[in-house]
């Protein structure tokens, strides 16, 4: 079983709106306020106290939080809105705790309703002839009338529904659902190395960028006419009603532009796990490029992290393997004839000639290459790797920088 989603936009009526809003709202509450409940009893307890960091994590999970229940005793016009909606709030604000203290989250921080906001259903009806779904407390709800995908069937099971409101004012519906999936198998057996451009967003070991199949900048294509608005939204009285209508038009081209760039990596991501099997791609820090840069502003609106995990993601539909290098790896300082390395080679350096073959390079083609090669030798000693342990589960496995292998635990469908 997998789990897949599809996103629509949905179009309520003007009461349904203000429900939604209102939702919205006290779903907004009841994250904060929670929140701002641990911070006062860790400001009690625990700040300035001679504890040890394990005991103050365990001290800190020992507290209980207000119920759903609780909140809607003491704010009386929670009673208008979903329930399940509240407890989904709740749970996401004990969650958002977990993956702090796990390490993998940053602290939480207050939700504001400037930004986007949304709220979680578990329970919904879709009526697919007439493109409805019934939601509880706020009714029938017309959504777009696109194609639906393939991989969809009426039968699915449907695990929550998330609504969300962006700030541009538009409505959207995000279900997810549990489909039966095998991965889709492929005649031909090929392998490509992708090395990451700011301008093309990618360079592949064929020669080929992203823009041979269509990819450009859009906040560049669209800078012009973003200036333009923004400076009117700079001119306008703070608080006034035409400063409101400046505002929204400037969110509905960022969100345009944040679409457009979004469907071309939808796109191309599929087109590239359904034509190769093996598929290499470099691990970078984007942030980090950024500090020593002065190409920053492409680097950013390339959304090479999106990208890559897109790509991570449709693989395992597809049958295909995407391996990652480690993060030193010398893709662009590595020749890949002889396999010398080019130590003093500078970012600046676009072209260079091997001392060794005297074969020349291209930069970001010469890492595409190494990068694909990489790819299949990760591969080949993962496969002899499986064969001598006799290990019935699937390993990925990287080379570090030591040479040693890093197994993550997998299990086999």
């Amino acid at each position: 079983m997998r789990r897949l989603s599809l996103k629509v936009r949905i179009y309520p009526t003007q009461e349904q709106a203000v429900l939604i809003n209102k939702t919205l709202g006290c779903c907004r509450q009841v994250y904060n306020t929670i929140l701002a409940l641990r911070l006062d009893f860790y400001d009690r307890n625990i700040r300035g106290k001679d504890l040890t960091k394990q005991q103050k994590i365990e001290l800190y999970k020992s507290y209980k939080a207000p119920t759903e229940k609780e909140l809607r005793q003491q704010f009386e016009y929670m009673k208008e809105v979903s329930s399940v909606a509240l407890q989904q709030s709740r749970r996401d604000q004990e969650g958002a705790f977990f993956k702090f203290f796990k390490g993998l989250t940053k602290f939480p921080k207050f939700h504001s309703k400037k930004h986007k906001s949304s709220y979680r259903e578990l329970r919904c009806k879709f009526i697919w002839p007439e493109r409805k779904i019934v939601l509880p407390k706020v009714g029938k709800i017309k959504f777009k009338n696109r194609k639906l995908p393939k991989w969809l069937n009426a039968n699915d099971n449907v695990c929550n529904i998330t609504i969300s409101k962006k700030t541009s004012g538009q409505y959207y519906a995000s279900i997810l659902f549990e489909v039966e999936e095998k991965p889709k198998s492929k005649s031909e057996n090929q392998a490509v190395g992708l090395d990451f451009s700011p301008v093309n967003l990618y360079v592949s070991s064929n020669g080929l960028t992203g823009k041979d199949f269509g990819y450009i900048q859009q906040k560049q294509a669209h800078l012009k006419n973003l200036r333009r608005l923004e400076r009117r939204l700079a001119r306008k009285q703070k608080g006034s009603s035409n400063r409101e209508k400046a505002r929204i038009k400037v969110a509905r081209i960022e969100q345009h532009i944040a679409n457009s760039r979004k469907d071309w990596i939808e796109k191309e991501t599929l087109r590239l796990v359904r034509k190769y099997n093996v598929i290499g791609i470099e691990d970078l820090t984007i942030r980090g490029l950024l500090r020593a840069s002065k190409n920053a502003k492409n680097y950013v609106d390339s959304s090479w992290g999106m990208f890559t995990r897109r790509l991570e993601e449709k693989s395992k539909r597809y049958d295909c393997s995407v391996v990652r290098a480690d993060r030193f790896f010398a893709s662009s300082k590595l020749c890949h004839v002889c396999g010398y390395k080019k130590s003093d080679l500078t970012l600046s350096m676009r072209h260079w000639t091997c001392p060794v073959c005297h074969t020349e390079h291209n930069r970001d083609l010469n890492a595409a290459i190494n990068l694909k090669n990489n790819a299949i030798k990760i591969l080949r000693e993962a496969e002899k790797f499986r064969s001598a342990e006799g290990a019935k589960r699937l390993v990925s496995l990287a080379l570090t920088k030591s040479g040693a292998f890093v197994e993550t635990e997998r299990e086999i469908s």
